[in-house]
């Protein structure tokens, strides 16, 4: 019996044991439902899941029938026994025959972004079967409404839940290890699913109510590191089956194993695609098996392959990424929302070898064109930047005729002073981490760089001089067409990877 047959009989069994009507989707099925996803990366990926992950329909908070206590009966129950699954404490709870309905003395329904964190409105977030899961009372009360993060000086059962101090929080929980991967992919379902909410108070320790990343760094990254730690089990794969037969959604960051570092990870900047990624479907035994996907010999060169190159001047007609180094860290401008008039540009983190970048795509790439004595800038929505005189926000106009024209001189650091209005000029904020225009130096900001897009042929050898004993830590190794092949550089074709978000020759 091979190892896949066996993870599929033990999901049988252990499908008929809980008494969880399957609906298990197969690999074909699921790339469809996924389709929209494709060539999507980072915070259009992540945009692009939030309909996907929104259920169709909810069950009614608390008991009776068609209530949450019904859909635990189908989630959370284990027919030959009527244990219903506790996550939080090594106690045991039963269903009591007959009364599929109603709530079991000692256990509550626990949240794991509580509704306390948008504001308490009794909305779908409040009622979703993948937020919900039946606690032990005293363990939901210790939890409190404190985020998920580390703990130090944690005090709980062993294996289970512990309260403390957290690393990166306040008061924070932290699950027990064989559940720390179910909770890592809940909240990163909820932090997609429902980023149109408020949050506040303790949600936003980690939350940040940006369109992205939406979650913050450090709970990203972590719930990341937990996701590999603790894999995806049988038992966590039959909820999401039995949830979407309830919801009619599913959580594709069980689905997709890997989907997560798409979104926030180190291949952020890596565009998915449902049709190669490892799913977990009924009949793609990848990673079950850990079975390598195959890759060419000699892989075609990509096309959507862009290379920007640090600028010293400006030459009117090109791709610019404007860029803020804060310590070593490069940070370039997005371009404001298609929805947006105005705002503050938020920003993506780049990377560059030799002073060049290297993108899949130009979406945040802003065209530069002389106008008047002196520039205009153009984003991708070929929508002109303009400031209104009065407020630090930057804002956009498809009308020609509302372009400011900019003065773009350079510094004798490698910045540039991209000013409008006598005063006014573009910087990064260290503070608010996006950019403004603000009137004279700000205490936080930091002037930015331009990068020039350039072509192939005369980019620095930034890629070309990387060598074949380049060891990384242990992340996945990606084709650049971002199909996962594997966390070895050894016995790979020759050929263009990404590795920890940077691309690697193999020779």
């Amino acid at each position: 019996m091979t190892k896949k047959t066996f993870l599929l009989a033990t999901l049988i069994v252990l499908l008929l044991g809980i008494g969880m009507e399957a609906n298990a989707i197969d690999r074909q099925s699921l790339v469809r439902y996924a389709s929209s996803l494709k060539g999507k990366k980072g915070a259009s990926l992540k945009s692009a899941l939030m309909p996907l992950l929104k259920p169709q329909q909810v069950l009614s908070y608390g008991s009776g029938s068609g209530h949450t206590w019904d859909g635990f009966y189908q989630t959370d129950r284990n027919t030959s026994t009527n244990e219903c699954y506790n996550r939080y404490s090594s106690k045991k709870f039963y269903f009591e025959k007959g009364n599929r309905n109603r709530a079991i003395s000692g256990m509550n329904i626990e949240h794991s972004f509580p509704k306390s964190w948008w504001g308490g409105a009794s909305n779908d977030a409040y009622k979703d079967l993948y937020n919900l899961y039946p606690s032990d009372s005293k363990a939901n009360s210790s939890k409190n409404n404190y985020p998920m993060d580390e703990v130090t000086n944690g005090q709980g059962e062993e294996g289970y839940d512990q309260v403390g101090t957290g690393v990166h929080t306040s008061k924070a929980w932290e699950p027990g290890d064989q559940f720390k991967g179910d909770f890592a992919r809940s909240y990163m379902y909820m932090a997609i699913a429902y980023a149109d909410l408020t949050f506040s108070g303790t949600g936003l320790q980690t939350m940040n109510n940006e369109d992205y990343p939406g979650l913050k760094p450090w709970a990203s990254t972590l719930y990341i590191k937990w996701g590999k730690q603790d894999s995806i089990s049988t038992l966590e794969l039959a909820r999401n089956n039995a949830v979407a037969k309830i919801e009619g959604n599913r959580n594709l960051l069980i689905d997709y194993p890997h989907l997560a570092e798409y979104v926030w990870g180190d291949s952020a900047n890596v565009a998915f695609d449902p049709s190669t990624s490892v799913t977990t479907a009924d009949d793609d035994d990848r990673y079950w098996t850990g079975t390598v996907p195959v890759v060419p010999d000699k892989p075609d060169t990509p096309d959507d392959v862009y290379y920007f190159s640090a600028a010293n001047n400006v030459t009117p007609g090109k791709l610019y990424l404007i860029v803020a180094n804060e310590n070593g860290t490069l940070h370039a401008m997005m371009p404001l929302g298609s929805s947006q008039n105005y705002g503050y540009p938020k920003v993506t983190t780049v990377n560059a070898v030799n002073d060049t970048i290297t993108l899949s795509s130009t979406d945040n790439a802003f065209t530069i064109d002389a106008q008047n004595g002196g520039y205009v800038i153009i984003d991708k929505n070929k929508r002109y930047l303009w400031h209104d005189g009065t407020y630090k926000t930057l804002s956009v106009s498809s009308n020609a005729n509302d372009a400011d024209v900019w003065t773009i001189t350079a510094n004798a650091d490698g910045s540039f002073k991209i000013l409008t209005d006598a005063t006014y000029f573009i910087q990064y904020s260290k503070g608010y981490t996006s950019f403004g225009c603000y009137n004279g130096q700000q205490s936080d900001g930091i002037m930015p760089m331009l990068y020039e897009q350039v072509e192939k042929s005369v980019t620095p050898d930034a890629i070309k001089n990387i060598e074949r004993t380049e060891t990384v830590g242990d992340g996945a190794v990606y084709t650049i067409q971002g199909q996962f092949v594997g966390k070895s550089l050894d016995n790979l074709p020759r050929g263009l990877y990404i590795r920890n978000g940077k691309k690697i020759v193999v020779r």
